[in-house]
């Protein structure tokens, strides 16, 4: 089975816990098969500069539990290397989890396109920075 599309989510944390993880939002989309976790790393970067990665089991089994319903297998796409690369410039007491996750719902709907004949040709997540420079450029609607 093919995989796709995936992305990439890194999410920033001040302090040494995972909390604040909305690990319940996750579980949510998952447990509707809109998304699958393929993988997921976690950092630590101490008051030294220093980056520790974790893998899931390497969790307390406090913050193990947030994460273990909503991440079924791990692709190992993700690595160490990575992870040190995405946070190396980040203020030490921070804390990350990058996970790869794929879109399951865009899957089938281009996998459904396809049968009925056509192709995505384009499919791209704008930033929200670039959203939110077309919104400031918008016009105020006259209707409304």
């Amino acid at each position: 089975m093919a995989l796709g599309p995936i992305e990439l989510l890194v999410l920033k944390y001040t302090g040494d816990r995972f909390t604040g993880v909305p690990a319940a939002k996750v579980k949510a989309l998952v447990d509707a098969g809109l998304i699958r976790i393929i993988d997921v790393i976690f950092a630590r970067k101490g008051d030294d500069g220093e980056v520790t990665v974790l893998e899931l089991n390497d969790l307390a089994d406090d913050e193990y539990g947030h994460f273990d319903p909503i991440v079924h297998d791990i692709s190992g796409l993700l690595n160490h290397d990575d992870v040190r690369a995405l946070t190396a410039d980040w203020e030490p007491r921070t804390t990350a989890v990058v996970a790869l996750f794929e879109n399951v719902w865009a899957g089938e709907f281009r996998r459904d396109v396809a049968e009925a004949g056509g192709e995505v040709i384009l499919a791209e997540r704008l930033p929200r920075s670039v959203v939110e420079e077309l919104e400031r450029g918008r016009e105020p609607s006259l209707v409304g």
